[in-house]
């Protein structure tokens, strides 16, 4: 390059030397090629010419220049020589320019355009062209490249392999995509030649090789094109099912040179084709009928086992829908509804029963499920169909005997539930007696004797309880209460129970609350106390020495609740592993051995674990043999917002004074109960017969109460309804209501208090609970009773009563306030309503089913109210046998009917001028039968003579000495069966 040129190149464009220079250009070259702006691409593209051609006119001027400049000074031979050396550059220029021309050419030629004439041939404008051609190969070079990135591009997404190869075995590569890898482990590196290091041809199974070898032969011969399957091995030494599609390459010779073609893997579609075909053969023969629609639900196939089973053909019910084989009992728009919920794509299933062709209907369980496109479209559906009439016919029968089982537990619960009740009553009084007895100047043997009986009371009493509960829990009828308590309170109870019990047998007794669980509480202090005393107790009675000890800590406290564990450590005998396993097991104990040695039922423990449960707690036990045991209760607590104080001792007897209350009752005796014993206490009490009447009484305006006792079954509108109708004018929003019936389950109390009433009352009705109740309830001050006023007569006093055997006097004393002319009214009122009464209840069975159970329902509060336990607890049976088969009485008819007989007896005889006199002579043959079956259970000490005795004493009922009778029921009462047998030889010597 010129000098003076590179001085101004590196003055102006910072153009250090050539090699910049030549570095600059080339990068000019290649932006022309990207540039849109075409004069700024020209300018670009032309720039390496110009300055070319600026070098050429200096390098020519400086030769000039020194031409001139040796011309003046050299002589004639030397300017020949120069002349001649000029001739000769003149001349290598030439052929220069010649060489440059041929090369254009060359380059047009390539590009599809005319040969350059040789008045074309100046050097500038062969320059100017080249510059022009170099430019466009530029781009097309780089179009070029383009071409081959989308080319590369393109092969990469194609779902398969794309390849160039040999034709010939073992198949070499001259390209191939990246899918390679995928389809057979290997990258593409060890393919290509010439340095590939697996051939594809190798990966092909041998028993392939010879089909895929002769497909191509086939395509050279001919066509060019191919397609064939065949496996080959993956790395991993899996088989693969492969597509090749090819074509054979040939060159202007048409020798063929190049496979090109593309390689799908197939496995999965093998796979499918395989399973489809066992799909169709498992149809074909499938045991069950099948149906196949379109997603419009026409009949598309049926396998043979769907026309075995239906009798009809494909051709007969092809393209139409399979509601033709439904019985009716889908109606069409829920047959719509079904295929709409289908179409959404959701399985259905139903058991629907089916008519066949023959008209036969069966029960069948269908099952529809959506069959779906590769777009998640439904194209069709599945109908399987399965026979279930023998499954049918099954459940038909296990639904009879589960409503039978689940009747005859509900009897049996409400049975235990009861008697445990009934008999927890008289066992109380036997205690109590027995304590008091205990308190008498006794000689050794008597106090002996007494001792030995209130341990067993006791202990029966304890029985009892377990009973009731467990019957309460299986029956789901035991509710935990949510009240407020303060855990130190039921400690002390706990305390007092059990410290003497555990120093009588030499142990010591230890009682330990963390100081951070002294917190007011809400849940059921009395079943948690009953948990306690239930694990002190056993701890006290399997430890023979040592210690018993409880201990109570503070695990988590939280905002609004706390977590409390209770534990019960003892030193006594120990459980092993297996005895544990069956520990908390209703009935059972640690082995039989523990039974016949301390005795029990085996329910505590299963109990104390429901308890806890429902209170969604665990209890659980660590225990080594001879070493101890304990005992944990984990429970969370709520807190109580309010501050528990300790209970107080109840006061003087309420007063009601200025209380208005509106009763509301159908039953003439207990109206008079109510009423007498509510204004004595200081009420104003309306009557009103039903809910009817109450709602006329409450159209009043002011209203004329301030609470209403309302009786729940009654006729024209029972107390559910008034409470209802009431509870629907919000002006009685403040009205209180108390509901009082016999119904004494949990679950009613519950609806009661749903429909809007406030408390719950139940019969017979104790006077502390009705008078504190309308206390509660009435928003009036409650008087005690003064102190220097007229002191109460003693109602425990049964001389103001005749003898009334089964009935509890005491208790209708108390409850009656020792009120004489009240309770003589009272039994005066039941003999004459009831006289007949069984007839009566015939009557209503007959004409009026919902009318008899209300009327029993009333004996049944009547029989509590005047102390008849025997007629209440059969009212209560006879009620529930006719809530369960409305008319119909079943075996509860002859208890009830028995104990209403033996009631009325015994008032009659107690209040003889009640009686009338005996119309029919008894049945000779009918008693002396029930004498000697009565002798023969007596003799055996069966207690089943108790049924036997109260039959043969309706037959002797005014016609042998009521004081036999008396004697005879009392020794079988107490099972003292040798006096029983005694009792009835005298009355068989009487008749």
């Amino acid at each position: 390059m010129n000098k003076l040129l590179a001085r101004q190149l590196k003055r102006y464009l910072a153009w250090a030397d050539e090699q910049a220079v030549e570095a600059m250009l080339q990068a000019a070259d290649l932006a022309a090629v990207d540039i849109r702006d075409r004069s700024v691409a020209v300018l670009l593209g032309n720039f390496r010419r110009l300055l070319l051609a600026i070098d050429e006119s200096y390098q020519q001027f400086d030769r000039d220049v020194a031409l001139g400049s040796r011309s003046l000074q050299i002589s004639s031979d030397e300017l020949s020589k120069a002349n001649s050396t000029l001739r000769q550059e003149v001349l290598t220029r030439q052929r220069a320019i010649d060489a440059l021309w041929e090369t254009a050419n060359r380059l047009q030629a390539s590009l599809g355009r005319p040969a350059l004439g040789k008045e074309s041939a100046g050097l500038e404008q062969l320059s100017v062209l080249m510059g022009s051609l170099l430019s466009e190969r530029q781009q097309a070079e780089a179009a070029l490249l383009q071409q081959e990135a989308q080319f590369r591009t393109l092969a990469g997404n194609v779902p398969g392999v794309v390849f160039r190869g040999q034709i010939e075995y073992p198949r070499g590569m001259h390209y191939i995509n990246d899918e390679i890898e995928v389809l057979t482990g290997y990258s593409p590196a060890h393919f290509l030649l010439p340095h590939l290091t697996h051939s594809y041809g190798t990966l092909v199974l041998r028993e392939d090789l010879a089909l895929l070898e002769k497909t191509i032969h086939t395509a050279l011969a001919g066509p060019d094109r191919y397609s064939v399957e065949y496996r080959i091995a993956h790395a991993s030494g899996a088989i693969r099912w492969v597509l090749e599609r090819g074509q054979i390459v040939r060159n202007a010779a048409q020798q063929a040179e190049y496979l090109d073609g593309i390689i799908f893997d197939i496995s999965d579609q093998k796979q499918a084709a395989v399973q489809l075909r066992q799909l169709s053969a498992a149809i074909e023969a499938n045991p069950v009928p099948v149906l196949i629609t379109d997603a419009q639900a026409a009949i598309e196939y049926l396998n043979p086992k769907f026309e075995q089973t239906f009798g009809y053909s494909l051709a007969e019910i092809k393209g139409k829908t399979p509601d033709l084989l439904l019985s009716g009992e889908i109606n069409l728009l829920a047959y719509q509804e079904m295929w709409q919920s289908l179409l959404r794509g959701d399985e259905w299933r139903r058991d629907v029963r089916h008519c066949c062709k023959s008209g036969q209907v069966v029960w069948m369980s269908v099952s529809v499920s959506p069959i779906r496109d590769a777009a998640d479209n439904v194209t069709h559906f599945v109908t399987v169909y399965d026979n279930i009439e023998l499954r049918k016919a099954t459940e038909e029968a296990l639904i009879k005997a589960k409503e039978a089982s689940d009747q005859a537990n509900r009897l049996k619960s409400d049975f235990l539930a009861n008697m445990s009740h009934e008999i927890r009553t008289p066992m109380n009084a036997i205690i109590g007696m027995t304590h008091l007895a205990l308190n008498t100047d006794l000689n050794k043997q008597q106090r002996d004797y007494l001792t030995k009986t209130s341990c067993t009371a006791e202990s029966l009493l304890h029985i009892l309880n377990d009973i009731l509960d467990f019957s309460k829990i299986e029956a789901n009828r035991l509710q935990m209460e949510i009240l407020p308590f303060r855990l130190e309170s039921v400690l002390e109870k706990l305390a007092a129970l059990y410290t003497l019990k555990a120093e009588e047998k030499g142990l010591r007794l230890y009682i330990e609350q963390a100081a951070d669980c002294d917190l007011s509480l809400l849940g059921d202090s009395l079943r948690i106390g009953q948990i306690l005393n239930n694990l002190v107790g056993n701890a006290i009675k399997f430890t023979p020495e040592g210690e018993v000890r409880v201990q109570i800590r503070l695990l988590e406290a939280e905002e609004q609740r706390v977590h409390l564990q209770i534990a019960v450590k003892d030193t006594g005998i120990g459980l092993s592993a297996a005895q544990i396993a069956r520990l908390f097991k209703p009935f059972s104990q640690a082995d039989s051995s523990t039974t016949r040695k301390f005795g029990g039922t085996g329910l505590g423990l299963s109990i104390c674990k429901r308890l806890v449960e429902l209170m969604k707690g665990r209890i659980w036990i660590e225990s080594t043999p001879q070493q101890g045991s304990t005992f944990y209760v984990s429970l969370w607590l709520m807190r109580s917002a309010e501050q528990v104080l300790p209970d107080l001792v109840s006061g003087p007897v309420q007063r009601l004074d200025g209380v208005r209350i509106l009763l509301v009752e159908d039953n003439v005796l207990n109206q008079q109960v109510a009423y007498e014993l509510l204004t004595n206490a200081g009420a104003r009490v309306i009557i009103a017969q039903h809910g009817g009447e109450a709602l006329g009484w409450l159209s009043i305006d002011p209203l004329p109460c301030d609470l209403i006792l309302m009786d729940l079954q009654m006729p024209v509108v029972d107390g559910h309804q008034a409470t209802q109708l009431i509870r629907s004018e919000p002006r009685f929003n403040s009205l209180a209501i108390v509901a009082m019936t016999a119904h004494a389950m949990s679950d009613e109390r519950q609806r009661c208090l749903d429909l809007g009433m406030n408390d719950y009352i139940t019969k017979p009705v104790q006077p502390h609970e009705l008078f504190s109740t309308v206390a509660k309830w009435a928003g009036q001050a409650v008087r005690p009773q003064p102190e220097d006023g007229k002191k109460v007569s003693k109602v425990s006093d049964e001389s103001v009563l005749p003898h009334l055997p089964g009935i509890n006097t005491q208790e209708v004393l108390q409850r009656l306030g020792g009120n004489k002319a009240l309770i003589t009214h009272l039994f005066k009122q039941f003999y004459q309503d009831y006289q007949g009464g069984y007839e009566q209840l015939q009557h209503l069975l007959k004409t009026d089913a919902k009318g008899a159970e209300r009327w029993v329902h009333s004996i049944k509060g009547v029989a509590g109210t005047l102390g008849m336990h025997d007629l209440m607890l059969a009212a209560g049976q006879l009620e529930r046998q006719l809530q369960l088969y409305p008319a119909d009485e079943g075996a509860a008819a002859y208890p009830f009917k028995s104990a209403l007989n033996h009631m009325l007896g015994t008032v009659g005889r107690g209040y003889t001028q009640f009686i009338k006199p005996q119309k029919n002579p008894p049945d000779a043959e009918q008693i002396c039968l029930l004498i000697k079956q009565l002798s023969a259970l007596l003799d055996d000490c069966d207690g089943d003579s108790v049924d036997v005795y109260y039959r043969l004493r309706e037959q002797l009922e005014g016609w042998v000495e009521v004081v036999l009778l008396d004697r005879l029921g009392e020794a079988i009462n107490t099972f003292d069966f040798e006096r029983a047998l005694e009792s009835l030889t005298l009355i068989g010597k009487k008749l």
